[in-house]
């Protein structure tokens, strides 16, 4: 596109200037509306099917699942048989015999059994509260590589804009010099201008295949992709304070540390049902010699373990420790949690002020004067310092502009993050609502 326009400016100066003041003025909400636009939202959704991170906590989410389906099962009986050579002895026969057959199952009838599964209930909860709270700050990681891509294409295209205008105002110069209007002065000086316009597009290109680079690894794209992205523009509205902080409960690290602490109490009540051992049946039937001749005896036993010397007094102590530490991690999450709400709330909403004030106070009038500089010169009404002046002056604030734009929409990034919000819905937040 630049090309086509750059041969076109050959053509027509006029034209070109009338195209870069529309280019300028358009409302940035409008570019970027063609096809094929790669959104951040898009590069979310494929960060997510590919990132280690997110495989990472769907496993962890399984491993608790497989926990709290074992912990709600039995202990497997046991089977014993005996061969003696006692029947052989009485009857004075000799030999051995199978003489007893016995079965013992387990009772777990103190309710260890339900305690397991609130620990590891309490534990896949937090797992899952783990999972999506990855999520969010995978996508706080795409936003920063995403938004640092949209700056330094907003760069490159401001320094095809300033080459492309600077090769202009050097051929206005040499129509000037052919009429002996120009001294030999002002012509270096305008050689200077398009000499630095080509360092800086240099320099932006260079800061753009980077950007892309760091975009591409993140996303697992082939070299040859070039995603086209939307153009930075104003951040919206930003959400009340306290319709963030209302949504606090639901945050995913907050979810999953007052889980945390629900397995930990689970736990105290664990440690103390072991404490009382479980019961064991036995149901057996053995042989012996009775009245001289063999006889079948069936049986049932119980058989506990006396808590004479352990009685997982240190296991419970741990295990209350355990509450304590998980109780206290959660004041500080909480705590740390609204500082940084707070903190990036503000400072997302000085950023919206600034960029609105900065681009009535200083782009747009930046613009204006650079514009009718450059009109004046052509007329011959003004020197070139004044040129080279409004230039810089335009370019610099433009270029500014667009890093407050970048600068808002990272600080919404590590908001969102603070509340704990994702910006993309994914299949497991549809199964919980």
């Amino acid at each position: 596109m630049f090309n086509v326009l750059f041969l076109a400016r050959r053509k027509n100066r006029r034209a070109v200037v009338l195209w870069f003041l529309l280019s300028c003025t358009v409302p940035v909400s409008a570019m970027g509306q063609s096809q094929g636009i790669w959104t951040l939202e898009d590069s979310i959704r494929r960060v997510v099917e590919i990132a280690p991170e997110i495989r990472g906590a769907q496993a962890a989410v399984g491993a608790r699942q497989g926990a709290l389906q074992q912990a709600g099962v039995w202990p497997n009986p046991q089977i014993e048989l005996r061969a003696d050579d006692s029947i052989g002895k009485d009857a004075g026969t000799g030999g051995t015999d199978f003489t007893q057959f016995a079965i013992s199952q387990p009772l777990p009838l103190s309710g260890r059994l339900g305690h397991q599964q609130a620990v590891a209930g309490a534990a896949l909860d937090a797992a899952r509260a783990e999972q999506s709270y990855q999520q969010i700050r995978l996508e706080t990681q795409v936003a920063q590589r995403y938004h640092s891509l949209q700056l330094a294409l907003g760069r490159l295209r401001l320094a095809q804009q300033r080459l492309q205008l600077a090769d202009d105002l050097q051929n206005t110069g040499r129509r000037r010099a052919q009429a002996g209007e120009l001294s030999e002065l002002e012509r270096l000086r305008m050689d200077l201008i398009r000499e630095a316009a080509q360092q800086a597009l240099n320099s932006a290109e260079g800061a753009y295949n980077e950007a892309l680079s760091r975009f591409r690894v993140y996303l697992g794209l082939s070299g040859e992709t070039t995603p086209q992205l939307t153009s930075l523009k104003p951040f919206g509205l930003v959400p009340a304070l306290e319709q963030l902080q209302a949504g606090m409960a639901n945050h995913p690290a907050l979810l999953a540390a007052k889980h945390r602490v629900e397995a930990a109490r689970s736990g105290v009540d664990l440690a103390r049902a072991e404490r009382l051992p479980d019961l064991s049946l036995s149901v057996f039937r053995e042989q012996d010699l009775l009245n001289g001749r063999r006889q079948d005896v069936t049986g049932i036993g119980l058989g506990i373990t006396i808590p004479l010397w352990d009685r997982n007094s240190g296991r419970i102590g741990e295990a209350r420790a355990q509450v304590i530490e998980g109780q206290s991690e959660l004041q500080v999450l909480e705590r740390d949690l609204d500082s940084r709400l707070r903190q990036s709330y503000l400072n997302l909403n000085q950023l919206v002020k600034q960029g609105e004030h900065y681009r009535t106070r200083v782009f747009q009038p930046a613009q204006k004067v650079f514009e009718l500089t450059r009109k004046a010169y052509a007329s011959g009404e003004v020197e070139i310092l004044s040129v080279i002046d409004a230039n810089n002056t335009y370019f610099d604030a433009h270029e500014r502009y667009l890093e407050l734009l970048q600068e808002a929409w990272l600080e919404a990034a590590d908001l969102r993050l603070a509340a704990g919000r994702a910006l993309v819905a994914t299949e497991q937040d549809t199964d919980n609502e």
